[in-house]
């Protein structure tokens, strides 16, 4: 009987996607964060998955289990998870990457059309009488011909790059890995230095991780190159911009917007002085929601696990320099070296 912890806010309708390919049946149980975890870790005994949920989780919930063949996420993100003591205690991390990816990247592009057409003024406007107002031609611009820069380039990334170029965009990005010029050509992109990108680019948009690299990786340096006439998209992570920088820069029209899905306080403080600022458009966290989002997300959850049940290697493993020491095997036929938490 394969034993899994569901930790909090986990669906129990992913229960049903893992039983489906364990051969000698499902037990879960849950382990509640919102109550004290003293009752409840004699529960994690004998427990072979821990399945979260984009919450800070104690480290005892991870160091209790003796025998954890992997530790599969339901985000994207692992900033909230002890990469160190998984590490150490070489168990798998595989991460839900991919599954959000169109929904992501769909919301990348709203938030850089709704800049582009003043989208949130001109409804505004519209509802209370100002027909037209304020758009004048000179303050709505177009796609096509802009060039675009992005700062990651993974899954996302890379959907957020098809969706540019069928507007005529201009693709160019920057990612600790660059991939194969085949690939390049094959996605008509540019691979570009970090600094390059941000000095030439019409719209930086946001797709790495965030990991101790990248806090704050996109600082005062990185801002003060951009052009005035540049926009930030970020749909990552909050904490990958320096904010207080940011709030700086777009209050003294030194850029002429951003698009925020994530902020380095969740939820944002209702006094936050981006919320009062005509050219920044902000959505609560929420790029990932779409009707295909779930199911495509208990999916890939139950592909992972059932590898490991076959004794394979995750596909979407952040840790992957712990991999060689478990007893699962590896099958792809691709470097697994991705993973910034490697």
């Amino acid at each position: 009987m394969t034993k899994v912890a569901l930790v909090h806010s986990v669906s129990p309708q992913i229960y049903d996607e893992i039983a489906m390919y364990s051969p000698d049946g499902v037990t879960t149980i849950n382990i509640d964060l919102t109550k004290d975890l003293t009752g409840q870790t004699h529960l994690l005994n004998d427990v072979e998955f821990i399945m979260l949920c984009g919450n800070v989780i104690p480290d005892e919930i991870i160091e209790i289990p003796q025998d954890v063949r992997l530790i599969q996420l339901l985000s994207a993100g692992w900033d909230f998870l002890n990469i160190p003591l998984v590490k150490e205690l070489n168990i798998p991390v595989a991460n839900n990457g991919g599954a959000n990816s169109w929904a992501v990247s769909d919301h990348t592009l709203m938030l850089i059309l709704s800049i582009y057409h003043r989208l949130v003024e001109v409804d505004k406007a519209t509802r209370s009488g100002k027909w037209g107002y304020p758009l004048d031609g000179a303050n709505v611009f177009e796609l096509a011909g802009k060039k675009a820069g992005l700062l990651g380039l993974g899954n996302i990334g890379k959907q957020v790059a098809r969706r540019l170029l069928a507007f005529e965009a201009q693709v160019q990005y920057y990612d600790l890995l660059r991939l194969p010029s085949a690939d390049e050509d094959a996605l008509s992109i540019n691979y570009v230095d970090l600094e390059t990108l941000f000095s030439t680019s019409d719209i930086i948009s946001i797709h790495v991780p965030l990991v101790d690299s990248t806090y704050h990786l996109v600082d005062k340096n990185l801002m003060n190159l951009m052009k005035p006439s540049s926009i930030l998209i970020n749909t990552s992570r909050g904490s990958i911009v320096d904010e207080k920088y940011l709030t700086e820069v777009l209050a003294n029209k030194r850029i002429a917007g951003a698009g925020l899905d994530v902020f380095e306080q969740e939820p944002i403080d209702k006094n936050n002085p981006l919320l009062l600022m005509e050219n920044v458009i902000v959505t609560p966290h929420v790029a990932s929601a779409s009707s295909r989002f779930e199911p495509q997300r208990r999916i890939r959850v139950a592909r992972e696990i059932r590898l490991a049940l076959l004794g394979k290697w995750p596909i979407g493993c952040v840790n992957p320099s712990v991999l060689e020491n478990t007893n699962l095997r590896r099958w792809q036929p691709y470097s697994t070296n991705r993973g910034p938490a490697r």
